[in-house]
């Protein structure tokens, strides 16, 4: 099936803002709003434009659903204390980007980021160099499960692959 460039928007988006992302997720453990949120005005007219002239209604609703589901579980472990409303925006834009290209790529890029932030984490603490109890900032983390869900839909299969 063909895609637009339009499809690639969200992705493109996540990756340009990413760095300056990660900067202000490590120096201030915060991510602004004021490159967050812009992404959905980016992602949802161009997924809405593609969605109607592909016919194809069922992606737009697929991203729809990824990033109230993502916004959702966001929600609720913000209230336990575990991440940051900056994370549960970046989570809800990465349900809407990756969501276009269905539920793998959105689990994928939401997986990569969090496991490699607990193995940071475990050796951090192995290395004595986090506390029990110390926080670390999860953006630049889940922004590198972007870029792990973006080769995957660019490379395909040769990337990441299931077990049969």
């Amino acid at each position: 099936m063909q895609i637009s460039l339009l499809g690639w928007l969200g992705p493109a988006y996540l990756a340009a803002v990413s760095v300056p992302l990660a900067i202000f997720d490590i120096k201030q453990r915060r991510l602004p709003n004021k490159l967050v949120l812009p992404g959905f005005l980016v992602v949802w007219p161009a997924q809405l434009g593609l969605s109607i002239y592909l016919g194809h209604f069922n992606r737009i609703g697929t991203a729809a659903l990824c990033c109230l589901a993502l916004l959702a579980i966001g929600i609720m472990v913000n209230r336990i204390g575990a991440i940051g409303m900056g994370d549960v925006k970046l989570l809800a834009l990465m349900g809407q980007c990756f969501g276009w290209w269905g539920l793998w790529p959105v689990l994928l890029a939401v997986a990569f980021g969090i496991v490699v932030a607990a193995l940071f984490v475990l050796g951090s603490l192995a290395l004595k160099r986090l506390k029990a109890g110390s926080t670390i900032p999860l953006g630049p983390y889940l922004l590198a499960g972007c870029l792990a869900a973006s080769l995957q839909i660019y490379f395909g299969e040769a990337v990441v692959t299931l077990p049969a």
